[in-house]
């Protein structure tokens, strides 16, 4: 399922994503920055360096569902953006069962 990334509500990108831990409720998907990814590029891959991934204790990430739903997982949400890497990945985890399903 295609999903919109958020910090706050700045749009900076999108991911498709799909269950890549069933029991931890998790879904990931390669993520397709935005123009408004940039402004922010720098600061995540400098987390993605010291932490190897930025995370909701970074900056207020989102996810929002194709049908308008805003997911905020009790794990958290993940961008992982190494430089000079050109794919960058988006994870969640514990999203509940509901949730979970749209994604299967």
């Amino acid at each position: 399922m295609k999903c919109l990334i958020l910090i706050d509500e700045i749009q900076i990108g999108e991911a498709t994503s799909e269950v890549i831990d069933e029991y931890l409720e998790a879904i990931g998907g390669i993520f397709s920055p935005s123009l408004a990814y940039k402004n922010f590029q720098h600061l995540i891959q400098d987390q993605c360096v010291q932490k190897g991934i930025s995370n909701i204790n970074d900056f207020n990430y989102k996810l929002k569902t194709a049908d308008g739903e805003v997911l905020i997982p009790n794990g958290g949400i993940g961008i992982t953006d190494m430089n000079g890497i050109n794919e960058i990945y988006v994870e969640t985890a514990g999203l509940n069962f509901i949730q979970i399903e749209k994604f299967k």
